[in-house]
Formats: C-alpha cells, structure tokens, sequence
C-alpha cells in the first residue's frame, strides 16, 4: 500500500529487553547509510540478500564479512521483497513503478516493468512466479509467469477489491505461494481485513472476513501457514505502534475460520515466520514468539524491526541504519 511509511530508530544494543530465549546477538552491517530493508533472505549458502530503502539489493558474505550492492537503486521505488529460485533471484521495485528483476549476483536485468503498478509481493514456487499489486480498476493487481514462459500474464481468478483496500508491502509476507495449487494473500483498508485463497487447479477463489482492526492503515500485514490448515496472521495498526488491539489472528481450518490470539503481540506487527513448532513476529516495538501456533505470543526482544528469516536456531531481525541482528534462540 503506498501510503504505507516504516519509520525505524537505530537499536541500541545495552537498551534492549531480551528474553531469556535468546542465548546471543550478532550484528551484521548491509549498508553504510541509513537503509532499511524489508526483507531479507537467503541465497546460495553464504549469502544474505537484503532489499533496502536508498542501496538497492545488497548481498552480505557472512563468511568474509564482505558486502556489495548486486542491484542499484531504482528512482521509482523501493526493493520490498526478493524471492529465490536455486540460483535465480527476483526482486520487486514498489513505487510509482512497478518493476521486476531477475538473475544472479553476476547478472541482473528486469524482465517487468509498468508505470502505475505498486507491487507488493513476489512469491515462488518450483520457477513459477506470481506477483501481487495494489488493485487496478476495482481488482486486485494478480499476475503469473511459468518456468517456460518470458512474459507475465494475469492470473484466471480476478479478486475484487472493496473501497480504499490495498496490500501492505512492510515486509514483503502478505502473500504466500504454499504449493502448486494454493496461494493466499491478505488485505486491508478503511472497512475490510481480508484473506484471500487461490486454488490454483480449480481457479477457484475462497475470501474471508479477518476479525482484525480496519481503517486506514489498519488490518492484516502479513501471513505465514506451516501447512495447508494451520497459519497465521499479525498486523494492526501501524501509526499506533504500541496498541495490542485485534493486531493477530491464526486458523485452523485451511483459512475458512480465524480466531483472534488470546495473548497478542506487543503492538503493530509487520512480519510473521517460522515453521511448525514456533513463530515469530517484529514490529516497530519489537519481536514476539508464539509456540503454539499463533494461539498465544510472548515478548521474545524489544527494538524495533522490519523483517525477519528463521534458519533452524538462528533469527535474522532487519532494522534501519544498515543493521541486522543475528540472534542465537534457545
């Protein structure tokens, strides 16, 4: 959603509230500026990708402790999410222009680019790509490319968007391409909080009403399923960092039904990850764990974060000033 702003402070280390969940904290520098990055990811086994706010897409050596910039950045908008693909990389451009990259840290160029198209999520799965943008002439913005395929085209199912709705792209998560058939996405505006799934064999479309807070800037920020039943949503409001008021949701049923968290998280929330014995969600007040899938979430660290990546026990936590934590987790 473009109106969508994340303003960041710089975590200071001596300041911050840990659980006793968290056994050591590592920081790793991807930028010299005052970049933040809403997504971080994994490439090949060295390599972290960071898509920034001012640097473009940065990949930090972990090994050699070495960083360069692998894409510039772009007058149209800001790196918001990046997807692998073995040793192919994707990257989305939000902004006045919607843009596409592809390719490798020796080879990058744009294979999409359209003015007007504010993108919010790319997901993958096994080389088929799906892109998702704020709606364009009353749908949602839903497009596809196949492994075989060099251009984009738009998906068979059309999503209706209801008045002032739109994705959140704080983290690159509002949308998940779980397996070949199922893909789901959220949405949220001035009196909607949605979730959407696609059966992409059927090309039949489930949408349900998320018991989330509305209004502008309001709603569901990011979802996260382990299965096809069980999953997970946070959010709220993002100008009210430190309310805990209907930020969190998860299901049980494949996404038919949502229950509101009964412990939620501590205030807005961005990103939500994990697997199927724990969770994690970030926000600008920090980070919560959940390890009973989303039903309750407890403090796990204080500071303020914009994206996160579980490997086994490690937590990568993005913030601004060109930080990223790496935190060890019992």
């Amino acid at each position: 959603m473009k109106n969508l702003i994340c303003s960041l402070g710089l975590i200071l280390l001596s300041n911050i509230g840990i659980s006793q969940k968290v056994t050591s904290i590592d920081t790793i520098r991807f930028s010299a500026d005052s970049s933040y990055s809403r997504i971080v990811v994994r490439y090949k086994k060295d390599f972290l990708l960071f898509g920034t706010s001012k640097t473009g897409v940065i990949a930090v050596n972990e090994t050699e402790k070495s960083s360069k910039v692998i894409i510039p950045p772009t007058k149209g908008g800001e790196f918001r999410d990046i997807s692998i693909d073995k040793d192919t990389l994707y990257a989305i451009v939000s902004g006045d222009i919607g843009m596409v990259y592809k390719g490798t840290m020796e080879s990058i160029h744009p294979i999409f680019t359209e003015n007007g198209i504010f993108l919010d999520d790319i997901s993958i799965f096994k080389s088929h790509l799906i892109i998702l943008g704020d709606p364009v002439n009353g749908k949602f913005f839903l497009q596809n490319k196949q492994p075989e395929s060099i251009t984009f085209t738009e998906l068979d199912q059309k999503v209706e968007n209801e008045p002032n709705e739109g994705c959140y792209a704080a983290s690159g998560t509002c949308a998940q391409y779980l397996n070949p058939d199922t893909y789901f996405f959220v949405s949220g505006g001035d009196t909607s909080a949605r979730f959407h799934y696609l059966d992409l064999w059927s090309k039949s479309t489930l949408t349900t009403k998320l018991p989330m807070k509305k209004g502008e800037g309001c709603g569901p920020f990011s979802l996260f399923f382990w299965n096809p039943m069980n999953g997970a949503i946070v959010g709220g409001d993002y100008r009210k960092s430190s309310e805990a008021i209907q930020n969190a949701c998860f299901t049980t049923d494949g996404g038919r039904n949502w229950t509101v968290s009964e412990t939620l998280p501590n205030g807005y929330r961005s990103c939500v990850t994990g697997n199927k014995k724990i969770l994690f969600c970030c926000g600008t007040t920090g980070i919560d764990y959940s390890v009973d899938g989303g039903k309750n979430w407890k403090f796990l660290i204080k500071g303020n974060f914009c994206a996160l990546l579980l490997e086994k026990k490690t937590l990568y936590a993005t913030t601004n000033k060109g930080y990223c934590l790496k935190m060890k987790i019992k």
